[in-house]
C-alpha cells in the first residue's frame, strides 16, 4: 500500500449511518430504519431523536438520507 494510500485510510470520517449504528442498540437501529423509510416521518423529528441520543449528525444529512 503506498503512502498515500495510508494515509488517506487513516484520516477516514464514519459516514452518517456508522455513527448512528454505533450509538443506537438494535432495536433502536431498526426503528430509525422504519422512520426513515416512512414517508409521513419528518427527517427534523428524526434528527431531534438522534441528537437526544447523542448522535452527531446534522438535520440536512438525515434529510438526504431520507430523499436516498
Amino acid at each position: 500500500m503506498s503512502k498515500f494510500a495510508k494515509a488517506l485510510a487513516a484520516k477516514r470520517i464514519p459516514s452518517a449511518q456508522e455513527k448512528i449504528r454505533t450509538v443506537l442498540d438494535d432495536e433502536s437501529y431498526k426503528d430509525f430504519l422504519e422512520a426513515m423509510d416512512n414517508p409521513e416521518m419528518q427527517a427534523s423529528s428524526i434528527h431531534r431523536a438522534l441528537r437526544d441520543l447523542g448522535v452527531d449528525v446534522s438535520a440536512i444529512t438525515i434529510q438526504r438520507l431520507k430523499q436516498k
